[in-house]
Order: structure tokens, then sequence, then C-alpha cells
């Protein structure tokens, strides 16, 4: 993956946030200033923020990706969020239609789970099945039932549209849109629902429209959300495709494979991984090393996939700028990111155990002209380095103690390494080993001090900013 294409790609994403960012800006003045109740109104704001939040993040959050599964989760948890907030406003004014309107359609969404949650992990170039097209046209119209009976009761027009923008675009996020007809069907859509609101008699709506609030303008700002909105992420789901269509390319060449295998594989390479390690459940560093060794297509291609992802793409952009000097990638799995240091110029040194990553690594660098130093066997690195970055590796390691002795010996004084720790087996990486203390206390205390928050601030990367993320400092002699 070439990171420079990447930031590029994101640096255009904002400047297309524009309509959207205008369109919530919008609907925050008017749901704060309408004479609704005190609950309306907060409810509105939050909804208004919470477009712009979605608008901002969850284009690029839900397109870059290599597993559809993913999105239908996050989808089936979304839709809840939404129903408990429609359940809210019915109760701010006393609804009793829509709450048992909402009540049934979040019976029928419990119903449908079922179905949501057990579709197959597919290939992303496939199109999209006929089952997912009935669900999604299900779910509209359930949306619309819900529209209609809060549309009877006394709420502001803001509130309808705001509710109205949501349920689009969960509707965006199920079809996966990757067609501009979808864009503009979708639209016009929103226009034409956001009209019929607006059309509403005064006394529904609750209050009088001030001056400025034309008969089109409503439905101008639902138009511009989500035609600015679903235009984010149709570019996001376009992207990904070529990011994907890449990964597949190079793995083609390099293992000697058809597309078919390797989709095969790759789609199922983190639940098998799971699986493998709980039915081998692998003892001692020997044993878990031997493990690894006897996984390391699977492992390739589980962090192949994972690279895709928008959270590990920002990730990565930023730890290229704490990068400086001579620098390790300590575990560097696939080697995207040590590719990355050599692209941009650093002195770069990429270390993991021999197998078909390490292998990728050496085919890919020497295809891309690349000066990266490729080492198999951690007694041979060349130190002192002013940068080492050991990530997601540490929770698989036994023993831990002398990979910290060995960083504090490779590091120049005053340099950094910037490393993930354990946080705990999940339901994905059952192969987290905890080592039975804190690797951060214990790194304080034998040498380094915590200088993370020199390097994240509220705006970084979200995964920079998790607990067991430490960027610490060696000390001088």
């Amino acid at each position: 993956m070439n990171y420079e294409v990447q930031r590029s790609f994101l640096d255009r994403q904002r400047w297309w946030l524009v309509p959207s960012a205008l369109a919530c800006v919008g609907l925050f003045v008017e749901a704060v200033r309408s004479p609704g109740s005190i609950a309306e109104k907060i409810l509105g704001g939050a909804l208004a923020i919470g477009l712009l939040w979605a608008a901002y993040y969850l284009p690029n959050y839900l397109g870059l990706d290599a597993d559809p599964w993913r999105r239908l989760f996050w989808l089936s948890r979304a839709r809840w969020i939404i129903l408990t907030l429609f359940v809210v406003a019915a109760l701010s004014v006393s609804a009793k239609a829509a709450l048992i309107a909402v009540l049934c359609v979040a019976l029928l969404h419990f119903a449908l789970l079922r179905v949501l949650l057990k579709m197959d992990r597919r290939d992303l170039r496939a199109p999209i099945p006929g089952h997912l097209t009935a669900l999604a046209v299900v779910y509209a119209v359930a949306d619309l039932i819900l529209l209609y009976f809060l549309a009877l009761d006394v709420f502001s027009s803001v509130l309808l549209y705001e509710f109205l923008l949501c349920f689009l675009f969960l509707l965006a996020v199920l079809l996966r849109t990757r067609s501009a007809t979808v864009l503009i069907l979708l639209s016009v859509i929103s226009w034409v629902l956001a009209s019929l609101i607006t059309l509403r008699p005064a006394t529904a709506a609750g209050y009088a429209a001030p001056w400025y609030w034309s008969p089109y303008w409503g439905p101008t700002v639902a138009l511009l959300w989500t035609a600015g909105t679903i235009h984010l992420l149709l570019r996001a789901n376009k992207h990904n495709l070529r990011n994907y269509d890449d990964l597949l390319k190079n793995l083609q060449a390099f293992l000697g494979e058809t597309r078919e295998s390797i989709l095969k594989i790759l789609l199922m390479s983190v639940p098998t991984l799971a699986e493998n390690w709980r039915r081998d459940q692998p003892k001692g560093q020997d044993a878990v090393k031997g493990w690894y060794s006897a996984n390391a297509r699977l492992y390739l291609l589980a962090n192949c996939q994972h690279h895709l992802l928008y959270r590990h793409i920002m990730y990565t952009l930023a730890l290229l700028k704490v990068a400086n000097g001579r620098v390790l990638d300590f575990g560097g799995g696939n080697g995207d990111f040590s590719r990355a240091l050599a692209r941009s110029g650093f002195d770069a040194t990429y270390l993991d155990v021999p197998g078909d990553a390490a292998r990728y690594v050496r085919w890919r660098a020497e295809r891309e002209g690349l000066p990266l130093k490729i080492v198999l066997d951690k007694t041979t690195l060349d130190g002192p380095y002013d940068v080492i970055f050991c990530l997601d590796v540490v929770e698989h390691l036994v023993d831990l103690r002398p990979v910290f002795e060995l960083f504090r010996s490779l590091l120049k004084p005053g340099g950094k390494l910037l490393a993930t720790y354990y946080n705990g087996p999940t339901s994905s990486a059952p192969m987290h080993i905890d080592p039975g203390y804190d690797a951060l206390e214990y790194l304080v205390a034998h040498g380094f001090r915590n200088v993370k928050a020199r390097f994240v601030g509220l705006f970084s990367s979200e995964l920079m900013k998790k607990p067991h993320f430490m960027i610490l400092e060696r000390e001088p002699l």
C-alpha cells in the first residue's frame, strides 16, 4: 500500500465534506432556535452534531474495509441507537402512535438481525446479493412508517429532517453504494420527503417558520447533507476497491495462486486463526513461535486485510510523522509500514521471523526498488536506532523482558520506542498472551520515560490514543 496515495485521498475527502458541514450548521441553528421543548432542542442539536460527525468519519470508516460483514455489524448497532433516539423524541411530546410504531419496528429489526448478521463474507467485487436488497427495501418501508407517525404529532420539522437523513444514510451503507445512480436517487428521495415535511400544516409543525427558513430551505439542507455525505461514502467505496484490487494483484503475483483461492483464505483468515489458536493452545515461546510459522500464510493475509482499514491507514500516517533517522520495525508483519518508512526516506530495517510474510516484504521491496534492510534474526540487528516501532507484537510474546532489554540496548539515548502492549484477548484474537505484569510500568522502571503526551493529543489517530499504545524515550545512561 502506498501511504502517500492514501494521504492524498483523505485530504481530498475533507474538502468534499463542506456541503454536509454547511447543512449540519443550518440544522443545528434551527434546532436550537425552534420554540419546541427543551428536550426537543437538545435532541435536535445533538442529532445535528451527530450528523456532522457521521459525515466526517463514517464514510471513510465504513468505506475503507475489506470485510463487508464488519459494516453489517455496525449497521445493526447503529439502528438500535437511532431507534432509541426516536423513542426519546416520541416520549418528549407523548406521541403514543409513534411509540407503538417504533416498538413494532424494533421487533422487526430484532427478527431481521438473524438475516443481517449471518451473511457470508464476500468478495468486495461481488454484486449485492438479492436478499440484501430485499432487506434494504423492508427497512426503507419501516423507516417511512416511523417518519409518518412522527409527522402526525407536534414535532419540529428539523427533527423529522434529521431522522430522515439518518435513515437514508443507513440505507446507503446497507447497499454499499458505488454507483452515482444510487447517489442521485437517494438525493431526490431526500428532497421529496423533506419537501413533504415542510408542507405540513403549521399546527402540526408546532411553530411558524422564520423568514429565512423558506419552504425550500429545509429540503435544500436535506439535499445538501444527503448528496454530500453519500458522495463521500461513494468515493471511499471506490478508493477502497482500488486498494483491494492492488492487494489481490500483488498477492496473486507473489503466491502464484488464483484470485479465488486467495480470496477464500483472505476473507476467513481472521476467524480461522482464532479457531486454530483455540484448538492448538501452544504453551511456551518455542511452541508459540512454531504455531506462527505453521500459520504464516494465514497471518500474512490477515495482516494485509487489516491494513486496508481506515483507522489503520490513519494510524500509519500518524506514526510516519514520529519517525526520524534510523528506524527499526520490530515484528513488521506484512511490511506495509516498513516499506512506507523506506519510501519516506528513512534508514529503515524490517525484522520478523522467517516465513511467507518476510518473503513477501523482500519481494515487494525489490519490485519497488526500496532500500529496506530485512533481518530475520534479532541477534544480527545493527544499532543504534533513533526510533523502534513494535506494533501489535508484544502481546504475542511469552517472555518480554529479554525483548525490552534488547530495545534498550539498540536505542540511542533519547531514542523513542513506540509500541503496543497486552490489552487482553478478544473473540477474534485469543492469541494475546498476558505477560503477568504491566509492560509500561516495567519499561518506565528500567530506563525509559513516558512521553506519549508530547505526541498524542485530541486530534491524533484513534489507535494512538488507546491506553495500550505507548511512546517511550530511552533515558541517557
